[in-house]
């Protein structure tokens, strides 16, 4: 690294941090993101630095293999499906069976599953030239499983093994973890006790303040990384994490996960934007997951939590859209149906915020719980499957539309309780949760009467304006419709 920490040193010496001239969330708003497997693509799960093997990982609580040689020998496969952006898992060395990156053991190590430090780089400049950017996957709330704390840790347990927080003193006592949802809102024990057992750290301890700040400096200076991803966001202090931003000097999106509403609600998660750029949009994640996996809900809720988000949350097209991630089932193991997924898919690309698609979506995995949800992506590494050329033609779509569009908020334009229709500028969305056709009439769309639109998801399919200005529509089969005015076409 470019610094040394001495761990047993008790003085600790300020630092001045400057801001890097790194990408700005209003960048950020015209990327796509894939997440990957193990480097949270998840690095350990997208591919092999050689041949892809022909057989499926079968052992998901450990390694199963993935390098970031891995990563950049198949660029190809995410820029094919139109990413620009790539999020990967947390980079350095951790703990026994730490594949996802997240049970840190020396901060200042790459973990040598994924490759060397040279690899990395290799990955980031790769990326680089192809005009792809890198976020990370950080973790400043903990660290990995000490030896021994099987069941529970206790005063006596070691941390020796650690680097550099090498003693108690840089952590909070040993709590039991908070219960969800009876505790969700004591926000001190959010940010004090251990998340699962883990060691938690002590950012208001001046080493740890410090060692941290810097740590974060270093890895964007040295690895010229594009963003960050901030994991357990909640567990740690809102202040930090606004020094944090300022010494990373790049776009940072926070996991602010507090679960489902009422205690994960906008309010809780968009005062985090205060002190970040931008969080995981998970009330939303939650209001669709609803809807279209658990059909508790109807589009009636969407269409309130729509439109609260953008009375409450001080930028909502800088957070990130998601329908699958690491943490939560996949959509598939829910709901097997790949129409209802489409659906959801059409609303996550084409809303308003940044997109994420989490890896093996577009290849159809249906894992449900960790680690389940955390498949291994070969052998279907392969551009063929409708799903990856459904994702691929929504994206190229979007991208094609320019930095203009992506001003446009999100407008209503229909609601009933089994479809909703939104335009964004002059593109209409139209989605349902039905698998059969659905006949609907919107009388309130951004056409003339006359116009001539086209499903860019099947440009066969068109529609006219009527001369009362209504635009009757069908749904074939409950795919979704992306129609765009048919003289204004892109070329996508």
């Amino acid at each position: 690294m470019l610094w040394t920490i001495f761990p047993a040193l008790v003085v600790v010496i300020a630092v001045s941090f400057q801001s890097c001239d790194g990408k700005t969330a209003e960048e950020w708003k015209g990327r796509i993101i894939y997440q990957v497997p193990g480097v949270e693509l998840l690095t350990d799960r997208f591919a092999p630095s050689g041949e892809v093997p022909s057989q499926k990982c079968v052992g998901l609580s450990n390694y199963c293999g993935g390098t970031f040689k891995g990563i950049e020998k198949h660029l190809d496969y995410i820029t094919g499906l139109g990413a620009n952006a790539i999020w990967i898992s947390p980079i350095v060395l951790n703990t026994d069976n730490g594949y996802h990156g997240y049970w840190a053991q020396n901060i200042f190590e790459i973990n040598p599953h994924f490759g060397t430090k040279e690899d990395l780089k290799s990955l980031v400049a790769a990326c680089h030239d192809r005009d792809v950017w890198v976020m990370v996957d950080i973790v400043a709330n903990h660290m990995g499983y000490p030896p021994n704390t099987d069941p529970l840790p206790d005063v006596s347990m070691s941390f020796n093994s650690f680097v550099p927080f090498n003693d108690s003193k840089y952590f909070h006592p040993v709590h039991p973890y908070i219960k969800w949802p009876e505790e969700c809102k004591d926000q001190w024990k959010i940010e004090i006790y251990w998340l699962a057992n883990l060691p938690d750290l002590n950012q208001s301890h001046p080493f740890v303040h410090q060692t941290l700040l810097k740590w974060i400096q270093d890895l964007t200076t040295e690895f010229e990384f594009d963003g960050y991803r901030l994991d357990t966001t909640i567990q740690v202090p809102k202040l930090f994490w606004a020094e944090f931003r300022k010494a990373g000097g790049v776009f940072m999106m926070g996991e602010a996960n507090n679960g489902p509403p009422p205690c994960g609600s906008m309010e809780y998660v968009g005062q985090y934007q205060e002190y970040i750029d931008s969080v995981l949009a998970y009330p939303m994640y939650w209001t669709m997951r609803w809807i279209f996996q658990e059909k508790s809900k109807d589009f009636t809720s969407l269409s309130k939590a729509v439109n609260n988000s953008y009375d409450i949350y001080k930028d909502r097209s800088v957070f990130g859209g998601f329908v699958d991630n690491h943490d939560n089932p996949r959509f598939l193991s829910m709901n097997p149906s790949q129409t209802a997924l489409k659906n959801e898919l059409a609303l996550v690309i084409m809303g308003d915020w940044i997109p994420i698609v989490y890896y093996g979506t577009e290849q159809g995995f249906n894992g449900g719980n960790d680690p389940n949800n955390r498949e291994s992506l070969w052998p279907f590494i392969s551009a063929e499957n409708p799903l990856y050329k459904f994702i691929e033609t929504l994206i190229k779509f979007r991208k094609a539309l320019g930095k203009e569009w992506l001003r446009e908020k999100q407008v209503e334009r229909h609601v009933e309780s089994d479809v909703y229709a939104f335009s964004r500028g002059k593109i209409l969305i139209i989605i349902t949760t039905q698998n059969t056709t659905v006949k609907i009439k919107i009388t309130n769309s951004p056409y003339e009467p006359g116009n001539t639109l086209k499903n860019v998801l099947n440009p066969t399919e068109k529609f006219k304006v009527s001369l009362d200005g209504s635009l009757p529509v069908t749904l074939n089969l409950g795919q979704p419709l992306v129609l765009e005015m048919e003289e204004e076409q892109n070329d996508i």
